[in-house]
């Protein structure tokens, strides 16, 4: 039998170029689509990659999901979704509200037949050694483990300060409060910024429990969590929406504090002890009681709770303008570490300037006394002569006519920038035409609005 189901989220629309026929999972990073790299972290280990595979996205982008998911070697199941709730007001008039991450995984949850399951979030961007990760909630018999990552503001740009195109103000992260116990790595509380007042409150009784506890504002969460069936059968028997926002912290809480997480099922009917399995198939033929002595576990105690890991190295989640553009920046190395393929330009072409960074895609035109640095290129474009374009990121069939200036932006798919543009840290949407001599700085350029917007590429809640 299988130990874990791998639940992979890749619903999310696309707000980035307006073009909804795309959705969030097949943008283009290093012209690869973003679901690629978490496939490839799924299949970087061996007890995720032979795994069941369930994908979750919604009707609008099946049959695009699948053209894609269809020329890759792996063996999945494609689980479609409805998006919105619906409701009726006083006035009779449907009202939607989109679906939490709870609320789609009830419309799947007959089809896990494993004691653990891996969710995992389609914009998890880096390379990630998950053995670490695995072998904690394997030892532990943890109820859940959570995989956490550096506090990262992408940057290429030195001390300069850093721009989110498509808008005009300076970029910031919301921190997370992460209340940990340093000498287990046992997670006793999560909080935002947002759902403070002014201070942190602490229970006496869990700084009793735990001396050694500490709060971290250095990490985030990558959205990436092992959790046993068990505890998911009461998060799917709650009324929670959202599995991220509101249902993890209150688990968090029931565990730290000792109490039952039945307690989080509103209806009494609904609740039942939680019958918990423990597993001790290492990976890499591991010793047990030298990894039970790592983890300071003892091999008779039942542990559970919840617990974190973290990745030192440059992970991140693809939720913003600003990590999209980083991930393109970091597409060629990436793809290097897991095919050994080197994607990036090599061509010589006369009285242009292309740096060693670039990527370039098939069908290319590209004219005379052009420059090009730090710049991901989609199929089939077509840049004029006397160009200049630095730390871009352009789509495919996009059309750059002469004497254009690019910086820090997002040319989408199908746009044409007319000749002797300036444009910095601006987004482009698809199918856009600018016309010639124009000047834009922090501009969002969209078909239903014209004006400066503030764009985020859509962010999965969990």
């Amino acid at each position: 039998m299988k130990e874990f189901t791998v639940i992979l989220y890749a619903g999310g629309n696309n707000r980035l170029s307006t073009d909804l026929s795309i959705p969030k999972a097949l943008l283009p990073i290093g012209n690869r689509p973003l679901i690629w790299f978490s496939l490839e972290i799924i299949q970087s280990h061996p007890s995720l990659a032979s795994s069941p595979l369930l994908i979750l996205t919604s009707g609008q982008y099946r049959q695009i999901l699948d053209d894609y998911l269809s020329t890759l070697n792996i063996t999945y199941e494609l689980i479609v979704y409805r998006q919105h709730h619906e409701s009726t007001s006083d006035d009779q008039q449907q009202i939607q509200d989109e679906l939490g991450t709870l609320d789609i995984l009830r419309s799947c949850y007959s089809r896990i037949r494993t004691e653990s399951i891996c969710l995992i979030s389609c914009d998890l961007f880096g390379k990630v050694n998950l053995t670490s990760l695995i072998n904690m909630f394997r030892v532990r018999d943890a109820s859940l483990s959570m995989l956490l990552i550096k506090t990262i503001i992408p940057s290429t740009t030195g001390k300069e300060t850093i721009i989110q195109p498509g808008q005009k103000i300076k970029f910031t992260t919301e921190p997370e409060f992460y209340t940990v116990d340093q000498s287990t790595n046992r997670v006793t509380s999560i909080r935002l910024k947002a759902d403070l007042d002014e201070y942190l409150p602490l229970r006496q009784n869990i700084l009793a429990k735990y001396p050694r506890t500490i709060i971290r504002t250095d990490l985030v969460d990558a959205h990436l969590y092992l959790i046993k069936k068990s505890c998911l059968d009461i998060a799917i028997r709650s009324d929670y929406s959202s599995f991220r926002k509101e249902f993890l912290p209150k688990m968090i809480r029931q565990m730290a504090i000792d109490q039952p997480l039945e307690d989080l099922i509103s209806t009494p009917a609904n609740r039942t002890t939680m019958i918990r399995q423990q597993t001790t198939d290492l990976d890499d033929n591991a010793d047990l009681s030298r990894l039970l002595e790592e983890y300071d576990c003892d091999n008779q105690e039942i542990r559970g709770g919840c617990y974190y890991s973290t990745d030192e190295t440059q992970i991140f989640r693809v939720k913003h303008v600003l990590s999209y553009l980083e991930a393109n920046r970091q597409a060629s190395s990436l793809i290097l570490s897991y095919t050994n393929e080197d994607i990036t330009f090599k061509e010589r072409l006369e009285q242009i300037q292309i740096s060693s960074d670039c990527i370039i895609g098939d069908g290319h035109d590209i004219g005379k006394k052009t420059t090009i640095r730090r710049t991901i290129i989609g199929k089939n474009c077509r840049i004029e002569d006397k160009c200049k374009i630095i730390n871009c990121v352009l789509l495919d069939n996009v059309h750059v006519k002469e004497g254009v200036t690019l910086q820090n932006s997002i040319i989408c798919s199908r746009s044409t920038i007319g000749s002797k543009c300036e444009i910095q840290n601006s987004i482009i949407c698809s199918n856009q035409q600018i016309e010639g001599n124009s000047k834009l700085n922090g501009e969002t350029i969209s078909a239903i609005n014209h004006e400066s917007e503030v764009y985020m590429v859509y962010d999965d809640e969990q």
